[in-house]
């Protein structure tokens, strides 16, 4: 379903990003993206979604090359990704329920399937009562699970994760664990960006291994 085949990122300055990337997600799998800060996991994720295009090689989505996709068709491809950024990426200026409706607004859903969709996901992270509440007002964790219920609203058949639970404790860290292999096991690819050792062990996914832009292992 993923293919990465000699895949080559250099950001200005010369800064060699990736360095001759090869691998593989099959559809239905769950894979960790590991390694130190600065080793190019990030920039995986970003080349994913089209928020960045490689200087050489290929990317494969479902037999597509999204690197040579238009701009015009990158917002179509994008609907069927889901991304998890490590900073939330909530619109603080909205409720809770606005965060997670916008997807489904900009796809022109109806207004009931719209709300029903809404109400559902938020029973599910126990925000059920609260979707009127500003992100300001609840917590790290649960801004998290906000952030992964918007990313899951449209049922995408990918989703993409950039250290979801870098800076929750070990509680809400297992909570966000368990959305993302509760989607899994509905079917959605997952592949996630994590250095957290003992989450990556426990998990018993596969996990691809880089230092330096290049994979280690």
């Amino acid at each position: 379903m993923i293919k990465f085949s000699r895949v080559f990122k250099v950001y200005e300055k010369n800064i060699q990003a990736l360095t001759d990337i090869n691998f593989e997600v099959a559809k239905g799998e769950f894979v960790f993206l590991t390694g130190p800060s600065g080793a190019g996991k990030t920039t995986i994720l970003k080349l994913l979604y089209r928020e960045e295009t490689p200087d050489m090689g290929s990317i494969i989505v479902d037999d597509t090359d999204i690197s040579r996709l238009s701009s015009g068709k990158v917002p179509f491809y994008r609907r069927g990704i889901g991304f998890v950024f490590q900073d939330f990426k909530l619109i603080f200026e909205r409720s809770i329920y606005e965060n997670l409706a916008l997807p489904l607004e900009i796809t022109g859903a109806p207004s009931k399937f719209i709300r029903h969709t809404v109400m559902e996901r938020l029973e599910k992270i126990g925000l059920a009562g609260r979707e009127n509440h500003n992100p300001w007002h609840i917590s790290g964790g649960e801004k998290q699970k906000v952030a992964i219920a918007r990313a899951l609203i449209m049922s995408p058949p990918v989703l993409l994760a950039d250290e979801p639970t870098g800076n929750l404790d070990e509680a809400s860290a297992g909570e966000i664990m368990k959305m993302f292999k509760d989607a899994n096991a509905k079917g959605t690819t997952v592949l996630m960006a994590s250095h957290n050792k003992e989450i990556i062990s426990n998990s018993g996914f596969r996990a691809v291994r880089l230092r330096g832009g290049r994979v280690e292992e």
